[in-house]
């Protein structure tokens, strides 16, 4: 573990950290094999979540079933979803946002959060976050309310 005093010694050349097996670096057909079935019932809503090997970030597919919403949680990493298809909102710290397929937004930092669906058309979207991140740092948490 490197401390402050190591600052001289960041190499002044960069070697990718490639993986033994190249393969881990891709996930393929997410929204099949990704689908973690204790994280989808505790959300309430479907999440399949990609199995790669970045320390750093995660990224996940998920939706909403037609006229249903997800649970409202918080979390200290950010995230910052893509909605692919449908349209609805989503209340963050009692605020209404609407977005339709093609939007992007971002949730605030440990600000309560909640997706809904209205319609009767199911919502797709992906999700960036950096909770790996924190995790290794050890400070990420999350609340279900």
């Amino acid at each position: 573990m490197f401390t402050s005093k190591d600052f001289p010694k960041v190499p002044p050349v960069l070697k990718p950290e490639m993986p033994d097996d190249v393969e881990t670096l891709i996930h393929r057909q997410v929204r099949k094999t990704g689908v973690d079935k204790a994280f989808t019932a505790e959300r309430k809503h479907p999440i399949a979540m990609a199995d790669l090997p970045s320390q750093k970030y995660s990224i996940t597919f998920s939706n909403i079933s037609p006229n249903s919403q997800g649970r409202k949680h918080r979390h200290t990493y950010h995230a910052i979803s893509i909605i692919t298809k449908g349209k609805g909102y989503a209340e963050i710290e009692g605020n209404k946002i609407e977005w339709k397929a093609g939007d992007i937004f971002e949730v605030p930092v440990w600000a309560w959060h909640q997706l809904f669906n209205p319609n009767d058309k199911i919502v797709e979207y992906i999700t960036f976050e950096n909770a790996p991140e924190l995790l290794n740092s050890g400070v990420a948490l999350r609340e279900e309310a």
